[in-house]
């Protein structure tokens, strides 16, 4: 299964998708940050957040088609691009859209960030634990 959390800059991926995936006792967590260092992608324009997103996309399937649970914690935010993973992972994903008024990292905000049709939509501007809580009654663990 993938279980797909996306959203701005600030509003929680890293930190809920760390905690999902100690609770899904699976390593194989992709987070945009570190995948973004180990393909040396430095580009934060569309072109790049296009590439990057690819190739997680790829390592996330790839890795779901060996019976893997993923963990994936990036902005993504092209609807098509992650209408292309559920179309190649099917009924096995699920994807959460972390929403935050929090002002961190608004700098990096992405301005033609697209919504789309997630699974469920979360705040996360309260204590990490509630938030935490919440994900866990929304995926049924």
């Amino acid at each position: 299964m993938i279980y797909l959390l996306y959203g701005q800059p600030g509003s929680g991926k890293t930190s809920l998708g760390t905690l999902l995936a100690r609770h899904l006792d699976t390593p194989f967590i992709i987070d945009g940050d570190e995948f973004r260092e180990m393909f040396t992608n430095k580009n934060y324009g569309r072109e790049g957040r296009e590439e990057n997103i690819r190739n997680a996309n790829a390592v996330a399937t790839y890795l779901n088609k060996k019976d893997n649970d993923v963990v994936m914690s990036l902005v993504n935010p092209y609807f098509y691009l992650r209408k292309e993973l559920w179309e190649n992972n099917g009924d096995q994903m699920v994807e959460i859209l972390l929403q935050s008024d929090r002002k961190l990292r608004r700098e990096y905000h992405v301005e033609d960030f697209e919504e789309g049709v997630p699974n469920a939509i979360m705040n996360t501007d309260g204590e990490i634990g509630d938030s935490w809580s919440y994900l866990k009654e929304v995926l049924e663990i």
